[in-house]
């Protein structure tokens, strides 16, 4: 190929993809107006819970192990551990 058409052809090239890239980007969307409003934070003023967090999960955790350790599946074994 001749100099001039090589060059002729990369400029093609480079500018169709330079115009490519210019058209596949897009304007951010707006948001729909009908998304919730996030909730106001809590005043000063709101009541500490009377238990903490931690003392309610440790609770809510071991009744969740009582119960699936019930399950027959969970309470014993079928066969022994080991080879």
């Amino acid at each position: 190929m001749p100099p001039v058409t090589a060059r002729r052809c990369c400029a093609v090239i480079l500018t169709s993809c330079a115009l490519l890239l210019t058209a596949c980007a897009s304007n951010p969307q707006m948001p729909p107006a009908d998304l919730p409003a996030l909730p106001l934070l809590p005043s000063l003023s709101t009541p500490l819970p009377s238990e903490s967090y931690l003392k309610t999960a440790a609770q809510r955790m071991g009744t969740w192990q009582q119960k699936l350790q019930g399950t027959q599946l969970m309470s014993k074994p079928s066969t022994p551990p080991g080879p």
